[in-house]
């Protein structure tokens, strides 16, 4: 507990500096940030994962607030341009599997698991599965939420991709009652979706039903900024706390290919934005951050934070999501034969 604590203390130490100096995303870089910096300082600061989970609900509360009736119409409309976006992400990150391979001295399972923007668990499970080492991949997804979590938000404020789009949740009236009500239910959608095996039901449960009560023409409660903050601090610890030293001596050799990879990835993911922003007419802003390789809820909170649109960031992140979930493994299959897997390069850990 005492070192719960003071992982989450650091954490809102940290997200108040960048707070104060009013950096991009303050709560979550910050205390991303600054976990990240203890723990590999050797400070035991950690973070609790059931914390994380169940505030989970309050970022998806706040975002479901964005789709209201007029929004929800007019993403369903542009369902065929979501589709494509994330099939061109995913795309671009099987792409890069075959350079991590020679790079990363990785055997191609690490390799495609790792590139592909997924869930770190689910991807290291994954790859695991189909006799590759689930230790590179699970820190190759890692790095890249972190790098894509921390640069994006900066690179886009200092480019002036702002939207003038308010900020719903803090606007509206906080109703606790009602705010209960949306929490409540947006748990226990949670739990059915972590029982179906979606793991990132933690918020798109609380967030579907949040959209789903906006999109009738409801509103029960906005979600404070403090309340925010705190789920924000949560998370960012919780990305934080993943680095020791000893994993980053373990896989020393195999992160610099990793770290290319990432960068690589976004800068592949960044063009697709382009491309489908100037296709389609949609706003450049809110496009880049929903073909990021980034989480669901921080590219969806970076959105948030810049007034762009966030309901177009959710879907498109969701579509993603649910592919991923869909053709990765059947796709793997198809390209690399699991016998090719075993005729691999020496891996870099397991």
């Amino acid at each position: 507990m005492t070192r719960l604590l003071l992982g989450f203390g650091i954490g809102a130490l940290g997200g108040a500096v960048f707070a104060v100096l009013h950096l991009p995303l303050p709560w979550l870089i910050g205390s991303l940030v600054a976990v990240a910096a203890a723990r590999l300082s050797g400070v035991p600061a950690e973070a609790s994962a059931t914390a994380r989970n169940l505030l989970f609900g309050v970022v998806g509360i706040a975002l479901g607030l964005y789709f209201t009736p007029a929004t929800a119409a007019l993403l369903l409309a542009n369902l065929p341009v979501l589709v494509l976006a994330a099939l061109a992400t995913l795309g671009i990150g099987a792409a890069l599997a075959p350079l991590l391979v020679r790079s990363g001295r990785v055997d191609m399972a690490t390799a495609w698991f790792a590139s592909i923007p997924g869930g770190a668990a689910d991807m290291a499970m994954l790859a695991a599965s189909y006799g590759g080492k689930p230790a590179p991949v699970a820190v190759s997804q890692l790095l890249r939420v972190c790098l894509v979590v921390i640069l994006t938000p900066n690179l886009m404020a200092l480019s002036g991709l702002h939207g003038d789009h308010p900020p719903i949740a803090t606007a509206l009236p906080f109703d606790p009652a009602g705010f209960a009500l949306l929490y409540l239910a947006g748990l226990a959608a949670a739990f059915g979706s972590v029982k179906l095996g979606l793991r990132a039901g933690w918020m798109l449960g609380p967030l579907a039903v949040s959209a789903v009560v906006t999109a009738s023409g409801h509103t029960l409660s906005g979600v404070p900024w403090w309340l925010s903050a705190i789920a924000q601090v949560a998370l960012g610890a919780q990305l934080g706390a993943a680095f020791d030293r000893p994993m980053l001596k373990r896989l020393r050799r195999f992160l610099p290919a990793a770290l290319v990879q990432v960068v690589l990835l976004m800068l592949g993911c960044g063009l697709v934005g382009l491309a489908l922003a100037a296709a389609t007419g949609k706003p450049l802003g809110a496009v880049l951050l929903g073909t990021a390789p980034g989480g669901v809820a921080e590219m969806s909170l970076t959105a948030k934070a810049l007034g762009l649109e966030v309901a177009l960031v959710v879907t498109l992140h969701v579509t993603r999501i649910f592919l991923v979930a869909l053709l990765t493994p059947p796709v793997f299959r198809l390209l690399h034969r699991r016998g090719s897997a075993a005729r691999a390069v020496p891996a870099a850990g397991d």
